[in-house]
């Protein structure tokens, strides 16, 4: 739907997860702790000054460069800057330690090792890669899926090349001109959603009569290129003109650095078409300025599901409706029996009584426009006003209510709330976090932020709060009872059907069943990269945008708190503290304040 609907009486519309960076990699940030008793409060100390007019700049040149409290590698990591991202700095260096370069103190505070750092702003990586991330936008980069393995290529490779370093290439492109519509098109994304100053989505808008949508722009500027897909990128000109900053290390004369895996997520800030010996392909470019040719990527705009903002007249309690074949119902009196009536559109907002009923063993909320009329509980996502307030509403601060239950979430400043949304959690739901895929509960303050980070299939990252140790290995409940049906028929001899046979061969692989997914923790089959508006709450948990799922009401996580890149990004520009212009990552710690509660409960 583009326009979202609350119901009054029975239908009366209104309007509308390794960061590849191991800069965040302390175990715990100092001061820090899931137990809320003071109060956020921001005192940086003597850090805390304001940029100098007309300072000079540095720039970051490795994919994350670690900003520390003092010039010293054993101090406090505050944060870290993207690769090409530029803020100010001091007009003189420091002495240091652990760094065989100078040291520069940057603006509004901390310290870079000039091994990952530049002052010459004209350098050639420098411009190479100044594409920021689009804070303005859900979606910060460009998107896509990765359909079959493809090389990270560091040059335009030749056709000659294509063809020995891709598998049966000549018949990859003869697959893709014939599903080119099926593969390439795209539906109104994330970014096609218009929004406020704030990152609120604006009501009653019909997005395709106001803005160039995804599916308005050509090809090139979906993988996030110009108009023009002709313009080869400066640096590639006449071969590479910058060194590989991706990581994985190889020669000079290397034509790529490693292969992209099937499902991996990328994110891309350029793309451009090259044409040799009668092979015309895309090529975007991914952040760490490597080259993943498109014919092997379905672009992915995001989500444009969004919440709600909640004001003194928006009614309370109310539901989102989370199931495409809700519908209303009428309960007989006298009789254990409800009989369906009108049906109710997917998402909407319905206004609700407070009462609860249940019949037929289950559970109803009356509406609030229309006594006779009844939502079933399961087809909700429910939001009312927490019977215990914690601290920090009391305080007049701002505080994260998020209900497993319901699959819900309320930004309240105080006890107001401000906005509300449907979330994903992890896929068990109320279980015991460590020994299935739910989420903790309890009240905890935000550790660190990232503008965005990569993550693997189990939401694992390389950032503070890293991968969670001690947990088993765990599947969904489905894949499990899978794996273990096919072992012991295996045992028992049965005879399996092909499907089958290539279910048990994925599983003797060490793979999902279904999917071929790696089930070895860290291999890095299944990578989701620059997934946004990062915020980790406790170790391995954190609440992060999703670009890769729909489903927002239904659990489905591996811990996480799924929202909505526009939620996402709403969620994260609100809470405190804000990450420092020109940084891309921030460690919470007592040199910038405690970071906004974040409450999970049932």
């Amino acid at each position: 739907m583009l326009r979202r609907t609350v119901i009054f009486g029975i239908l009366v519309a209104a309007c509308s997860e390794k960061a590849g960076d191991d800069a965040l990699s302390d175990a715990e940030p100092a001061g820090a702790s899931s137990a809320v008793s003071k109060s956020p409060r921001v005192d940086h100390g003597e850090l805390d000054t304001e940029t100098p007019d007309d300072s000079p700049k540095l720039a970051a040149t490795v994919v994350a460069a670690t900003i520390y409290k003092l010039p010293n590698k054993e101090s406090r990591r505050l944060g870290y800057l993207r690769v090409g991202s530029v803020v100010s700095r001091d007009s003189q260096p420091v002495k240091g330690e652990g760094c065989e370069e100078d040291w520069y103190r940057i603006y509004p505070m901390g310290h870079v090792c000039m091994e990952e750092a530049t002052t010459d702003l004209d350098k050639p990586l420098v411009r190479a890669a100044n594409t920021p991330p689009d804070l303005a936008k859900p979606l910060p980069y460009a998107y896509g899926f990765v359909r079959a393995t493809a090389p990270q290529y560091l040059r335009v490779p030749t056709a000659d090349e294509q063809l020995k370093h891709e598998f049966k290439l000549a018949e990859h492109l003869k697959t893709f001109q014939e599903k080119f519509d099926e593969w390439q098109t795209v539906d109104i994304g994330a970014n096609d959603i218009p929004l406020d100053r704030r990152g609120v989505a604006r009501r009653g808008l019909r997005h395709r009569e106001t803005y160039k949508t995804s599916s308005q722009m050509n090809l090139n500027e979906i993988f996030g290129g110009g108009k023009d897909d002709s313009q080869l990128p400066w640096w590639l000109e006449g071969g590479r003109k910058i060194p590989n900053i991706s990581g994985f290390a190889v020669p000079d004369y290397a034509v790529f650095a490693d292969r992209v895996r099937r499902h991996t997520g990328l994110s891309f800030v350029d793309a451009f078409k090259a044409v040799h010996k009668g092979i015309e392909r895309r090529f975007g470019v991914t952040v760490d300025l490597r080259l993943v040719p498109t014919t092997k990527v379905k672009p992915d705009t995001g989500s444009a599901w969004h919440g709600v903002e909640l004001t003194e007249k928006f009614p309370f309690p109310f539901a989102f409706v989370i199931k495409k074949d809700t519908k209303l119902w009428k309960l007989i009196k006298g009789k254990d029996e409800a009989r369906g009536a009108e049906a109710v559109p997917h998402r909407s907002i319905v206004p609700l009584s407070g009462k609860a009923r249940v019949k037929a063993g289950r559970r109803f909320y009356q509406t609030l426009r229309n006594k006779t009329r009844w939502l079933q509980g399961s087809d909700l996502g429910v939001v009312v006003k927490p019977q215990r307030w914690p601290e920090s509403a009391l305080k007049g601060e701002k505080w994260i209510d998020i209900s497993l239950r319901q699959q819900t979430v309320v930004l309240y400043e105080g006890k107001r709330p401000w906005y509300a949304t449907l979330v994903s959690t992890g896929r068990d739901r109320l279980g015991d976090p460590e020994k299935s895929l739910a989420t903790p509960q309890g009240e905890f303050r935000l550790k660190s932020k990232h503008i965005a980070a990569a993550m693997d299939s189990e939401e694992n990252t390389k950032v503070i709060g890293g991968a969670r140790t001690g947990r088993r290995k765990t599947w969904s409940a489905e894949a499990q009872a899978t794996i273990d049906r096919l072992k012991k028929a295996e045992k028992a001899g049965t005879r399996l059907s092909e499907d089958d046979r290539r279910r048990l061969l994925n599983i003797k692989k060490g793979r999902h069943p279904e999917y071929g997914v790696t089930m070895r923790r860290g291999a890095g089959d299944f990578e989701l990269r620059d997934v946004p508006w990062i915020q980790y709450f406790a170790s391995g948990y954190a609440i992060h945008g999703a670009y890769w799922h729909d489903v927002f009401g239904i659990p489905r996580s591996h811990g996480c708190v799924n929202l909505s890149p526009i939620d996402a990004r709403i969620a994260f520009m609100w809470t405190d503290p804000p990450v420092p212009n020109g940084w891309h990552g921030v460690n919470i710690g007592p040199d910038m304040g405690m970071g906004t509660l974040v409450s999970v409960h049932e």
